[in-house]
């Protein structure tokens, strides 16, 4: 039995591994077009800055150490097509330009989702790059050593934008940040928005907002970026606009895709073709508070997903399921950790509720323990039953809050089951009474004044 993986990084390899643990018998071939079959994505900005030192903590395994465990991994390799019908792979090796065919029993789709770098003119020059796999850090950074820029521009307010930002200017550049949109972290609400553009000014980074790029300027290399009525001077640019999944093999091979434009799969991760399976950031799924599809590529989820297909490629049978997703996720920029989890109350009001939320700023500990620092949280709840929805925070502990609410979104918790919940507390480590329980407390009044016939206020 021959199990084919099309793509490494985390689900691929997650897959290969996992099946490898589950059947030794099965021969395994996982076909990466990256120099690194498995590497951690979520390094790289940290890498650019050297608060990651060394290129090689970034490289979980390396071909040679798949091998020890019978598993091949043939990196910069390419396949062209599948075959499903005739479970066929055209292939074709990156670095000596041959082509040849293979065979397969079984397949993992995993080609993962690729950076956007849009149709800007000067898009092309020297100094111009996408960040998303380690070979565009080493380009990136052999470029910083060589040209010694002064003055960096990065595109994009999301997250990879955000966190390139924060470690360009580690690197003594002077920086500036361009968001098309008229605020940046746009997942999140107006609020958390704000502190994070506060964080970003008060170190040093000019903050363009509502404004889109032009154009590129510079003879052979970048000296340039035209936005509006403006023109910065810059030596960099890093585009961080977004990324795309990587659907076109599997479209051509006749596997569905979702309404996300992801693959589509089932909860084993199944396709629509027999025998193919699919996980990673190509692949849609169900976001468990709205029910609707979602396409949110994030490490840790590629390796849930990867982990899922392995298994079952493996043995034949639908023996797990992937449940769905709630977009949990968290960034720092500076010392800022912003975090969140669910529906913005955009994307459930977009979602067909009717929302009502809380928010406060609170201290992470008790307030007169040394050092004790703010923290925002703002929970969201349902109108019509309580259940919570979503929850943002920024500040000291965000990370802490956000796992909170993400275990009780998953447990489908209301606010009156948080304003009780018993949490940890000593004064070095939180207020007696959580942010959590402070908030759900206030959702809580808002709930009763909407019973008592005054609507309760967003």
């Amino acid at each position: 039995m021959r199990l084919v993986i099309l793509g490494g990084v985390a689900a691929g390899t997650k897959a290969a591994s996992r099946a490898r643990r589950l059947n030794p018998e099965l021969e395994i071939t996982v076909y990466q077009e990256e120099p690194e079959p498995s590497i951690s994505e979520c390094g790289l900005p940290y890498f650019l800055s050297g608060v990651v030192r060394k290129r090689e903590v970034l490289i979980a395994r390396t071909p040679e150490q798949f091998a020890e465990r019978d598993i091949e991994v043939l990196v910069r390799h390419r396949v062209e097509r599948i075959d499903a019908a005739g479970k066929k792979l055209s292939v074709r090796d990156l670095r000596t330009g041959e082509a040849f065919d293979d065979t397969y029993d079984r397949l993992i789709i995993a080609t993962g989702a690729r950076a956007v770098l849009p149709p800007i003119p000067g898009a092309e020059l020297e100094g111009v790059f996408k960040l998303r796999f380690l070979t565009d850090s080493d380009e990136i950074g052999s470029y910083i050593e060589e040209r010694t820029p002064g003055k960096a521009t990065v595109v994009g307010g999301g997250y990879i934008g955000l966190e390139v930002a924060e470690n360009l200017c580690r690197l003594g550049l002077e920086v500036s940040l361009i968001e098309g949109e008229d605020r940046v972290a746009l997942a999140y609400g107006p609020e958390v928005s704000e502190n994070v553009e506060v964080e970003l000014k008060a170190n040093g980074v000019g903050v363009y907002t509502g404004k889109k790029v032009d154009e590129f300027t510079g003879k052979g290399r970048v000296e340039g970026v035209k936005f509006g009525d403006r023109e910065l001077e810059t030596d960099l640019a890093i585009v961080g606009i977004g990324i795309r999944p990587n659907v076109e093999l599997a479209e051509e091979a006749g596997v569905e895709i979702g309404s996300t434009g992801a693959i589509l799969v089932d909860r084993h991760m199944k396709t629509s073709v027999p025998d193919i399976w699919a996980a990673g950031d190509c692949v849609e799924t169900i976001n468990l508070t709205s029910g609707r599809p979602a396409w949110v590529p994030l490490g840790d989820t590629a390796n849930q997903m990867g982990r899922v297909a392995g298994t079952n490629a493996a043995t034949g049978y639908e023996t797990l399921e992937f449940p769905g997703i709630l977009s949990t996720g968290i960034f720092k920029v500076f010392d800022l950790g912003v975090g969140k989890t669910g529906l913005s109350e955009k994307d459930a009001t977009e979602a067909g509720f009717e929302v009502v939320s809380a928010g406060l700023w609170a201290h992470d500990r008790a307030a007169y323990y040394p050092d004790a620092q703010k923290v925002f949280l703002k929970l969201i709840a349902d109108r019509a039953t309580g259940r919570l929805l979503g929850a943002e925070a920024a500040g000291s502990g965000a990370d802490k809050l956000t796992d909170i609410c993400a275990t009780a979104l998953w447990g489908r918790l209301s606010y009156p089951d948080l304003v009780n919940i018993d949490l940890a507390y000593a004064p070095p480590y939180g207020p007696a009474l959580s942010p959590v329980i402070q908030a759900a407390t206030i959702l809580s009044g808002k709930f009763d004044r909407a019973r008592e016939g005054v609507r309760a206020s967003e």
